[in-house]
């Protein structure tokens, strides 16, 4: 087999050398792990990133590349299964270059099914229940609800002193995120760390300890500090990667019923519970 992984675009928002990697032990990215496992020794694949430079060998079968252009690429590779994440319009020159691959779709959030020019997909995986029922009304593929992994490389379980009560690592100018919600509505007898980026008019409590941005590989030791991991997102949010990373962690969840999450697989009574918005803080005291 020949895989290739469209993986996204590299980032602009901080420095690309945080997601650049010398190797697959010290990787956290979730995907770039996945890719690699699907691959037996005989098999290759490659991941690309569009809006860079960059050619990195993890192994002789697994190449990463950045691409300044996907559209102007000549790379001669030719998959035999390509994995689109995100289904960004970036892609559908990949895509239309290489009509004879098996072609599997995993979007997200929002584009949880394919929006842009190309939709001839052969599998299309999705969050949940509720997204795969949307997706067999709008297309003849075929659709499968997805678990989510987290890099177990970096995500395990560890000892530490619990220094706080609750973890939330929201990007706080995201609104489905709810950050508002519930950093002015967390009782105050619950200590809270928040990881994340944090805007000028963030909420400013005694039980609240803001940390600011934290790379995937030092998250192990904050679920570690941690009793449980609050995930309090809307609709628009599709199994944020915090729910099986805090799993893997062994630190359970608390996740609103608004967000895209195929509960039967992640939530049980020794992991988690799902929450109404109106019932989450009584839900959260509980445990």
């Amino acid at each position: 087999m020949k895989l290739l992984f469209l993986r996204g675009s590299v980032p602009t928002d901080r420095d690309p050398k945080q997601i650049m990697y010398d190797n697959l032990e010290d990787c956290c990215d979730m995907w770039t792990q996945l890719a690699y496992r699907m691959l037996e020794t005989s098999d290759y694949g490659e991941i690309w990133y569009w809006g860079g430079k960059r050619n990195h060998k993890f192994a002789d079968n697994y190449t990463e590349r950045w691409i300044s252009n996907f559209k102007q690429t000549k790379h001669d590779f030719k998959p035999d299964v390509i994995i689109c994440r995100g289904g960004f319009p970036q892609f559908d020159q990949v895509m239309e270059r290489n009509l004879g691959a098996l072609k599997i779709y995993y979007g997200a959030g929002k584009r949880f099914f394919p929006v842009s020019n190309f939709k001839n997909y052969d599998i299309i995986l999705v969050d949940s229940l509720s997204q795969q029922k949307v997706v067999h009304s709008k297309f003849k593929c075929k659709c499968e609800v997805f678990v989510k992994p987290a890099a177990d490389n970096i995500f395990y379980p560890v000892s530490s002193e619990k220094k706080y009560d609750v973890v939330f690592a929201p990007n706080m100018y995201s609104p489905r995120k709810r950050c508002e919600f519930f950093l002015s509505s967390v009782p105050e007898s619950v200590k809270v760390v928040v990881a994340g980026k944090v805007g000028k008019s963030m909420i400013r409590r005694k039980n609240l300890d803001y940390i600011g941005w934290v790379t995937r590989s030092n998250m192990r030791g904050v679920y570690a500090q941690s009793k449980i991991t609050v995930c309090p997102s809307s609709g628009g949010d599709s199994c944020p990667r915090i729910i099986p990373e805090s799993l893997a962690c062994d630190i359970p969840v608390l996740v609103s019923n608004d967000v895209n999450l195929w509960e039967d697989k992640y939530i049980n009574a020794q992991t988690g519970k799902i929450a109404s918005v109106e019932r989450f803080f009584e839900e959260l005291e509980g445990i």
